[in-house]
Order: C-alpha cells, then structure tokens, then sequence
C-alpha cells in the first residue's frame, strides 16, 4: 500500500539516476539510486510477486520469513514477461536495481518507522546449472531466492497490502500502471469517485513531465479507458477515479466532487412548483449542508432536493 501511495519506482523506461524527494502530509521518501539506476515499476513486477506469494502463504496458516523462493520463469509468466532469453537477463538486472536502489522514509510499515537506509528487496541469490546439470556461476538460471526488505516483510505481516487485477502486468506504459495503482488505493471498491488536482497527481505518480504534458498523457489514458476496474476522467485541473461497478451514477459521482454551487435552470423550475413561495436558493443552500454531511451520496442528487423541498413546503 505504501508503494502505490507514495513514487517509490521510476517510471522511465532507460536508466534513471535522478535521486528522488518526495512529501506529502508529513510523510517523506527519499529514493537514491545504484549504479543501474532506480528501481522502476515495470521491476516491480518481481516484488509483487513476491509479496503475493507471502501473503498466500500467511493466509494459509504458514509462518513465514522474509526469503521468497521462486523461479524466473514463473514469475515472467504470472506478470506477462516474455520468457526468451532478454527477459532473462531484464530479470536479473531487475534484482540489481531492487537491490542496489536506497530508500528512506519515515513511513511506518507494521507501526515500525525504519531509521535506516534500506533497498526494496535486501539480497537474492540465482541458482545455475550448466548443460550436465551441475551448479556454477555461468549457467542457464534455474531458481532465484530473494530476500525483501524488512520495510516490506512488515507491511506483509501486517497486511498492509491490497489485491491487484492481474490485468495490470498488460498495461505497458509505466505511467498507466501508476495511475492504476493510485485508482487502487484511494477509489478502492468503489464507495465514493477520488478526486485529485493534477499538479498534486503528478507529483504523487512521480512523473517529471511537463505539466502541459503531462495533462495530454492523462487525457489520452482516460479516453483509451485501458485502466482495469476504473475509469478515468479529466475536469478541468481535476482528475476523478471511479470504480467500474453497477449501480454507479452521475449523481453520485457529483456528491464525491461537490454539489453545484447553484441548481440548473431545469431544476430550479421545478423546485419552485414543488416549494412555491419559498426562496429556492435558500432551500438550496441548506440542502446542500445537510446533503454533505450524509454517510452515503443519494442515487439522484435532483430527486433528493425536490424531495427535501416538497417537505418544506408541506411543513410550512
């Protein structure tokens, strides 16, 4: 959850050795890169599935430890690598850069702040065998053993993760993976639309984009609709995440972001046949204050008003 929360991973696809610095609300992540640079999102990849193998592992009743035993071949094949030869050696220079990227930060995973520099997996080791079968330096990879970080072991046995759609290891845009994993946490399952500002958004994704282009990229994400579970909508110098899921409405999305300052003309013409007499705007206003207070948007926000000033008028 910390790492779809905050820009702990490059987005570049070449070598990125830009020392990263990041705050928001008092919550702090310094990223350093290695000699290879840092640790980008599309290496995520190995760290996800390590975490995933970790938490099946939790949940079904087994202790664990920080050592993940895997092989290269399946996790390519669990997050849509190709298996040929380059991917081999993509894997490997993943590890490097998991391993080699420094992270300080003084957010909490399991209610414990790491005050030391740490790297996203702590140390791994490839197993090889050559054509008779024996173990040595220079052989075909045959299993990997990786150790995460203790930042990241806690998160786990705390349960500070969350699932993801497997659709997202086809999305192949760095930025597009970011921007789900942003949907993913803060729009969920969908209870309310998330509503950011696109300067706040591009400093939390960690893109150093232009701003004007950065706003093209965001707009061409949302109209290709290539986001699993959500949708993505551009207003004005607003971005809004909304679950896919039935039932969704226009009005709710509208109680997320805020009610119209005003009723539309439309509606102003029927709350006065509905509360003659009475100052429209007024009852608006006071709609308005109580409608923001509610636990759950109504299903028409239009509906919901004319209701509240039929009440009104019947009280009078």
């Amino acid at each position: 959850m910390a790492s779809m929360e905050h820009p702990v991973f490059s987005l570049s696809v070449k070598p990125d050795m830009r020392e990263l610095d990041y705050s928001h609300d008092g919550k702090r992540v310094i990223v350093v890169p290695s000699g290879k640079g840092l640790a980008t999102i599309m290496d995520k990849d190995i760290l996800l599935y390590c975490i995933s193998k970790l938490v099946h592992e939790l949940n079904a009743g087994t202790e664990i430890s920080p050592w993940v035993e895997l092989s290269a071949h399946e996790v390519m094949v669990a997050t849509n690598w190709r298996t040929n030869r380059e991917s081999y050696q993509r894997f490997e220079d993943a590890l490097d850069r998991l391993r080699g990227t420094t992270i300080k930060t003084n957010i909490k995973t399991g209610d414990h702040t790491q005050v030391r520099g740490f790297g996203l997996i702590d140390e791994y080791e490839i197993i090889r065998r050559n054509e008779r079968g024996e173990e040595g330096p220079f052989g075909r990879m045959t299993r990997a053993r990786v150790k995460v970080s203790d930042w990241t072991f806690r998160a786990v046995q705390g349960m500070e993760v969350l699932t993801i759609n497997p659709q997202y290891f086809r999305l192949r845009r760095p930025l597009e993976r970011r921007i789900y994993e942003i949907a993913r946490k803060h729009a969920g399952d969908g209870a309310r639309p998330f509503l950011i500002g696109l300067g706040k958004l591009k400093r939390k994704v960690g893109s150093n984009s232009p701003d004007k282009k950065f706003k093209y990229f965001i707009k061409q994400i949302a109209e290709d609709g290539h986001i699993p579970d959500y949708d993505i909508e551009l207003r004005g110098t607003n971005v809004v995440f909304t679950a896919k899921r039935p039932g969704f409405t226009q009005g709710q999305i509208e109680m997320a972001l805020g009610l119209p300052m005003e009723p539309s003309p439309a509606l102003l013409g029927k709350a006065r046949r509905a509360a003659p007499g009475f100052d429209i705007y007024a009852l608006y206003a006071e709609w308005k204050a109580f409608a923001e207070r509610m636990n759950e948007p109504p299903r028409s926000l239009d509906a919901a008003f004319l209701g509240f000033c039929k009440k009104r008028a019947k009280q009078s």
